[in-house]
């Protein structure tokens, strides 16, 4: 079954196939979805934007608020718009300059609900729910005429020139061992479930515990510890790092020359981007935010991990490595998600159109454009972003800047070789 998307035009003999079929709505794929309206002629007609939620960034506005996100990491430049300095422009002309939080030595950064507030802004503004598929992808395939791509949704068939992969990190939660063995009903949670509610979290009656090291652990432990006693257990001093890496990574010249030079698909590209992302890091704001729950006695840190734990009646008996137990607790997660190229919709595309993967299972790509790699050594139509574009993106491939890289890469690959644009001065700035 052919579905007619949401850019299909009614008096037309039947549905057009798209230019660009965006799988993902979050703020990867929305991003790209503006610019492409912006700035490369295309019309709604010609973008379908496939996300199974009823609302565009509505996984990523939900994820911020279940861990108890306040600000964002990245600074007012950086958001899903165009225009470097349109989140600023939004907050000035809304009297909301206040909701730029002062950053020592950095710039100025958004409130979580002034970033949401501009990009529904954004989004109305574009109309850029007009090119909104509620529906899943299942698989890409090729049709066999005129070189289309067909993409299978829950809904139907949908035919496409192009497909960007913008699915984010929405793969499976990453478990402890000791978890898989525990009841159903057993008061244990990660904090990515979808069902995961941190206030009725904070409602239980015994001791919590929120098991991670970085800044997402951080976040849900100062914000539980607000309602009811939390203990932060790390299996690892906490480190503390401003940024994910260090800004010059924003650069894409950089980037050319750090990574590009190294041989595409290889292990050594990822080790190099390892190396320098700060991972598991915590931001001296999230720091002075546990420095202080703590002195209100709301919060214990402790170092260690839990080694097994059982059902009780009256909550979990856990059990640490150092020998000491707990009883009457919950446990709630903060242990991150599988690695992206493990999603299945990566496999399935892979495996169904031919395409190359290398180290980690990560996509070849075409440096300049962001193009899968086929195991012929072809450009394929298939682009991606995000995390699965950091081999060639670099380490802030997954975070709001590395959309907009993606989107500036794609844009200029339709445009031809050596039409990059000039960097912006937002970007000489961060």
């Amino acid at each position: 079954m052919t579905v007619d998307g949401p850019g299909t035009d009614p008096a037309s003999s039947g549905p057009q196939p798209y230019e660009y079929v965006i799988i993902g709505g979050g703020i990867h794929g929305t991003c790209l979805a503006n610019y492409l309206l912006a700035e490369s002629g295309h019309t709604h007609q010609d973008l379908c934007l496939v996300e199974p939620r009823e609302q565009l960034l509505a996984s990523f506005a939900t994820k911020a608020r279940q861990c108890g996100m306040r600000t964002l990491r990245s600074t007012f430049v950086h958001h899903i718009d165009t225009e470097p300095f349109s989140l600023e422009s939004f907050a000035e002309g809304a009297d909301r300059e206040d909701e730029l939080v002062s950053t020592e030595d950095y710039l100025s950064r958004p409130t979580l609900k002034l970033f949401l507030d501009h990009a529904r802004y954004v989004i109305n503004r574009r109309d850029i729910d007009d090119c909104h598929l509620q529906s899943r992808v299942t698989g890409v395939t090729r049709t066999g005429a005129d070189d289309l791509l067909e993409v299978q949704t829950d809904a139907g068939t949908l035919e496409a020139r192009h497909v960007v992969l913008a699915i984010g990190l929405g793969g499976p939660r990453t478990v402890p061992a000791w978890s898989t063995s525990l009841p159903e009903d057993a008061p244990l949670a990660h904090v990515w479930d979808d069902e995961f509610d941190p206030t009725t979290a904070a409602e239980f009656s015994g001791q919590t515990f929120v098991v991670g090291g970085g800044i997402t652990a951080a976040q849900l432990a100062c914000s539980l510890s607000e309602h009811t006693d939390v203990t932060l257990l790390s299996r690892h001093d906490l480190e503390f790092e401003l940024t994910e890496a260090d800004p010059y990574w924003i650069n894409w010249r950089h980037i050319e020359q750090e990574i590009h030079t190294l041989p595409s698909g290889s292990k050594a590209r990822l080790d190099r981007i390892r190396a320098v992302r700060n991972d598991a890091m915590i931001p001296p704001y999230v720091e002075r935010r546990l420095n202080e729950a703590c002195d209100c006695d709301g919060l214990d840190i402790r170092r260690g991990e839990i080694t097994s734990a059982y059902a009780t009646d009256d909550g979990l008996l856990v059990r640490f490595d150092d020998g000491t137990t707990a009883t009457n607790a919950q446990v709630v997660l903060a242990t991150g998600l599988d690695p992206v190229p493990e999603h299945p919709v990566v496999g399935s595309v892979a495996e169904s159109l031919s395409l190359e993967r290398g180290a980690d299972g990560f996509p070849i790509l075409d440096d300049r454009t962001l193009a899968w790699r086929g195991t012929d050594g072809t450009r394929s139509a298939v682009y991606v972003s995000g995390a699965l574009a950091e081999p060639s993106v670099g380490p802030f491939a997954r975070n709001i800047v590395g959309a907009r890289r993606v989107a500036e890469r794609l844009l200029a690959s339709r445009q031809g070789p050596g039409s990059e644009r000039a960097p912006s001065a937002a970007r000489g700035r961060s």
